[in-house]
C-alpha cells in the first residue's frame, strides 16, 4: 500500500515537471522537500509495523526486490545474520567480532579454533610448528631526509656537485688530479666560513631536540643493562670481594713529563704470537654485511651473545695461557706487560667521555719467584664494565649483535660446502663400482631422512676470533724496552692458516643523519689506529649505521695516515707523543711493589689516575669492589651533560649523494631562481614549539613597534605641516605689511 502511494506521488510530480516549461529555483526546492517528507513518512510507518516482530536483517531486505545472487556466490545468505543473540553460532561470533566478555567458555574455545588456522607441510602432511619469513632480500629502504635551514648556501649547485665528487673520492682514498685539487683548495675560505655557521646551526638543533635524537637508543640501553647483569654475575665468581683504599695518585698520560716535550716513541716489531679462530667470514671487499636485519632481530642476537660469555672467558684464558707459555720459552729476562687493547685505551683517554670504563684491575709480580732480582710481570685485566650508557656502550651492543650475526651466517655458509663434498663422495663411489651411467639408480627417500643428512648443528653461541700480539715501545733514549703482549678481537675472523686477517670492518652509530655523519670519537680513532698498527693491515672499512634503521649511510676507508691526520686536526693529538706518554706511565708502574692493584679514574681529579691497593682498614674513600659492581647502569649522566659530536666535513653520506650537498654546508640556491628559495624560506617550519612561540611573540612585538612608529611619523608630519602653515602665514603678513608701507610712501610723495 505504501509503495503504491510513494510511486503515485512520484508519477504526479514527474508529470508536473514535464508539463511546466519554466521552473524557478524556489519551485524546484519545494518539490524536492515534499518528496523527502513523503519518503520519510512512508519509512516511518514501515518501521512501526516491523518493530513488533523484532529487529532483524530480513526486515531491511524485505522492502527491496530480490536480486540475483550471482555476485555473492559461495557466501552465507543475508537471512543468516538475522538471528537471536542466543542462537548465534561460532561463525557469526567470529564475523561480527563479539567481545570475549559476552561469550561462554565453549564459545570462546570454538571461536579460537576458527581463528587459528594450522599450516600443513605439503611434503610430509604434518603441522608446521613455526613459520619463518625471509626479510634478507626484500627490505624497506629508508629515504634519506635533508635538513631545513633558514639561510641558503653561499655556493651554487654546480660547486656543490663538484665538492661532493671530491669529498667522495677522498673518502675512498682515491687520489685527485692537480686541476681538481687546486680548484677544491681555492674554496677553502668559503667552506670554512660556512662550516662554522653550519656547525652552530646543528648544535642549536641538538640542544633543543636532544631527547628526540636519542629516543631510539632506549632499546640499546636496555640491552646493555642485560649484558651488564650477565657480565657482573660472571665477574663475581672470578674476582674476590676485596676492599681497596687509595695508595697513590699517578699522573694521567695526558700530563706525563714528556707531554710538553718533543720526545716520541713508536710501535716496534709487532708479531702475532697466537690467534684463536672462531669463524671464517667468506666475503670479499665488494660484498659487505647487511646490517638492516638488526632492526628486527637485535634483541635475539644480543641474547645469543649473552649466552656466550663463558665461551668468551674461555678464549681469553687460553690467550693468557699462550702468553705464559711463550714467556717461559723466552731466554732473555725483561720486564713484561700483558695489556688488552681495551686497557690501553683506558690508560690513554680515561675520563674523556662519560660512558667509558673507570676501573682496571691488575697484578704486579715476579717472573721468576725464586730469583731475588727477577724482572717484573704486570698482568692487566680488561676494564670493568662502564656504569654510564652513551655512544660507546651503544656501539658495543651493536658490535656484539654483529658478532652473533656473523657466527650464524658462518654456519649457513658451511651448508652448501658440506653438500658439495657429499655429492663428490657419491660420484667417486659410483665410479669405483662401475661406469657412472650404468650405476645410476633412483632411490626414493622421505623428507625427514633427506633433511637429517643436510642439517647442521644449531647452537645459540657465538664464535670469537681473537689474537695475541707481541710488540715493544721504541724510543730514542731507551736501549732495551719492556715487552708488551696485547690481546684484541678480530671481528671479521682469521683465515684457515691463522696467519693473515680477512677484510676488516668496523661500525659507527649515527644519530644526526639528516645533517650528515658525525666525526669519530677519540676512542674510536685510537682503537682503529692500534688495530691497523698491530695487524699491519692496509685499511679498515668503517660502516656508518643509522641508529633508527641500521642502514649503512656511508662507508669510509680508514688508513693509518688518515687516522693520524684526523687525530691531529680534530683533537690536536700526536700519536708518537701519545706512545711516549704511555711508555712513561708504564715505567711508573714498574716502580710499584708486588701486589694486587686497582687503577681508577675519579672525575674530581682529572689529571690523576688513582692507584688503589687492597686493605682491610675502612676509611671514607674505601671502595668495596662487589658493591661497586652492583650499581645499575644509566644514561642519565650522558643525557644531562653537554655531549656533542660535530658533523664530519670529509664523509659523504647517502643524503649528500642524493641531494648533491657538500658536507657541513647549507643547501644551495635552486636552479629555478631566487623566488623558489624565498618561497621555501616562507614555508619552512620552525624547529620546535619553542621557536614557534618565539616567532609568534616576535611577530606581535613587530606589529606593535610598527604601529607606534606609524603613529609617531604621522604626528611628526602634522607638526611639520603646522610649522609650514605658520611660516607661510608669517610670510604673507610681512609681504602685506611691505605693500602697505610702500603705498603710504607713494601717497605722501
Amino acid at each position: 500500500m505504501y509503495e503504491k502511494e510513494f510511486s503515485s506521488a512520484c508519477v504526479r510530480l514527474a508529470y508536473v515537471c514535464t508539463r511546466k516549461k519554466f521552473f524557478c529555483s524556489d519551485v524546484r526546492m519545494v518539490v524536492n522537500i515534499k518528496m523527502k517528507i513523503l519518503q520519510v513518512k512512508i519509512w516511518t510507518k514501515l518501521l512501526t509495523v516491523e518493530i513488533k516482530r523484532g529487529p532483524t536483517m530480513d526486515t531491511c531486505y524485505r522492502s527491496y526486490p530480490m536480486m540475483p545472487t550471482a555476485i555473492f556466490r559461495n557466501q552465507a545468505n543475508y537471512r543468516y545474520f538475522s538471528k537471536i543473540f542466543g542462537e548465534k553460532d561460532d561463525l557469526y561470533l567470529t564475523l561480527n567480532e563479539i567481545d570475549d566478555y559476552f561469550l561462554q567458555p565453549k564459545q570462546k574455545a570454538d571461536r579460537k579454533g576458527i581463528e587459528n588456522k594450522s599450516t600443513l607441510d605439503p611434503r610430509n602432511k604434518k603441522e608446521v610448528a613455526k613459520v619463518c619469513y625471509d626479510y634478507s632480500t626484500h627490505t624497506l629502504r629508508h629515504t634519506p631526509d635533508i635538513f631545513d635551514s633558514k639561510s641558503p648556501s653561499i655556493m651554487n649547485c654546480n660547486t656543490h656537485a663538484f665538492g661532493v665528487r671530491i669529498v667522495k673520492a677522498l673518502q675512498d682514498c682515491i687520489s685527485l688530479n692537480s686541476e681538481d685539487f687546486y680548484k677544491w683548495d681555492s674554496l677553502r675560505l668559503i667552506r670554512t666560513k660556512e662550516e662554522s655557521q653550519f656547525q652552530k646551526f646543528v648544535f642549536d638543533y641538538q640542544e633543543k631536540n636532544k631527547e628526540q635524537l636519542y629516543l631510539q637508543t632506549k632499546k640499546l640501553t636496555q640491552l646493555y643493562k642485560q649484558w651488564y647483569d650477565e657480565k657482573i654475575k660472571m665477574l663475581k665468581t672470578r674476582i674476590p670481594a676485596r676492599t681497596y683504599n687509595a695508595h697513590i695518585g699517578l699522573p694521567h698520560t695526558k700530563v706525563c713529563k714528556a707531554f710538553l716535550t718533543d720526545q716520541i716513541a713508536e710501535i716496534s716489531e709487532p708479531i702475532v704470537i697466537s690467534s684463536h679462530r672462531g669463524f671464517i667470514k667468506r666475503v670479499n671487499e665488494e660484498k659487505t654485511l647487511s646490517y638492516e636485519v638488526l632492526a628486527r632481530n637485535i634483541v635475539k642476537y644480543a641474547q645469543d651473545y649473552n649466552n656466550s660469555l663463558e665461551e668468551e672467558n674461555r678464549v681469553d684464558l687460553s690467550l693468557q695461557d699462550d702468553f705464559l707459555t711463550n714467556l717461559k720459552k723466552r731466554g732473555t729476562p725483561l720486564h713484561t706487560f700483558y695489556i688488552p687493547l681495551e686497557t690501553i685505551m683506558f690508560l690513554l683517554i680515561a675520563g674523556d667521555y662519560a660512558d667509558l670504563p673507570a676501573e682496571v684491575l691488575f697484578e704486579i709480580k715476579k717472573i721468576e719467584p725464586d730469583v731475588a732480582n727477577s724482572p717484573k710481570l704486570i698482568i692487566m685485566e680488561e676494564p670493568l664494565p662502564s656504569r654510564v650508557c652513551g655512544w660507546h656502550t651503544h656501539k658495543k651492543v651493536v658490535e656484539q649483535a654483529v658478532l652473533a650475526l656473523l657466527s650464524i651466517e658462518e654456519k649457513q655458509q658451511n651448508v652448501p660446502l658440506e653438500r658439495e663434498s657429499i655429492a663428490e663422495n657419491v660420484k667417486e663411489d659410483l665410479k669405483k663400482g662401475g661406469t657412472l651411467a650404468n650405476s645410476l639408480e633412483y632411490k626414493l627417500v622421505d623428507i625427514e631422512t633427506y633433511m637429517r643428512s643436510c642439517e647442521f648443528i644449531k647452537t645459540n653461541t657465538c664464535k670469537f676470533s681473537k689474537t695475541l700480539i707481541k710488540w715493544t715501545l721504541k724510543t730514542v733514549e731507551s736501549v732495551t724496552s719492556p715487552e708488551i703482549y696485547t690481546s684484541m678481537d678480530v671481528i671479521n675472523g682469521i683465515d684457515e692458516q691463522h696467519r693473515d686477517f680477512l677484510y676488516m670492518t668496523t661500525i659507527k652509530m649515527e644519530y644526526k643523519t639528516r645533517f650528515g655523519c658525525e666525526i669519530l670519537t677519540k676512542y674510536e680513532m685510537l682503537r682503529e689506529w692500534f688495530r691497523l698498527k698491530f695487524i699491519k693491515h692496509p685499511k679498515i672499512i668503517c660502516c656508518r649505521l643509522d641508529v633508527n634503521t641500521y642502514q649503512t649511510m656511508a662507508k669510509e676507508t680508514l688508513t693509518v695516515e688518515r687516522l693520524e691526520r684526523s687525530l691531529f686536526t680534530t683533537y690536536n693529538l700526536n700519536t708518537a707523543q701519545i706512545l711516549n706518554n704511555l711508555n712513561e706511565f708504564l715505567k711508573l708502574l714498574l716502580t710499584m711493589p708486588h701486589s694486587f692493584y686497582m687503577l681508577r679514574y675519579n672525575p674530581k681529579f682529572k689529571d690523576k689516575l688513582i692507584l688503589c691497593r687492597p686493605s682491610e682498614q675502612a676509611t671514607q674513600n674505601t671502595v668495596y669492589l662487589h658493591k661497586l659492581l652492583q650499581t645499575n647502569p644509566s644514561d642519565l649522566a650522558f643525557i644531562s651533560q653537554e655531549n656533542y659530536l660535530p658533523i664530519a666535513n670529509d664523509v659523504c653520506s647517502s643524503m649528500h649523494l642524493k641531494h648533491k650537498v657538500i658536507p657541513c654546508a647549507f643547501r644551495p640556491l635552486s636552479t629555478f631562481g631566487k623566488s623558489r628559495q624565498k618561497a621555501f624560506k616562507m614555508l619552512a617550519k620552525p624547529l620546535n614549539d619553542r621557536d614557534l612561540i618565539l616567532k609568534k611573540a616576535s611577530g606581535k612585538t613587530e606589529i606593535k613597534l610598527r604601529g607606534s612608529a606609524t603613529r609617531k611619523s604621522k604626528t611628526r608630519k602634522r607638526r611639520r605641516e603646522a610649522c609650514l602653515n605658520v611660516a607661510e602665514q608669517e610670510k604673507e603678513r610681512t609681504d602685506l605689511q611691505k605693500e602697505i608701507e610702500s603705498d603710504r610712501m607713494f601717497f605722501v610723495n
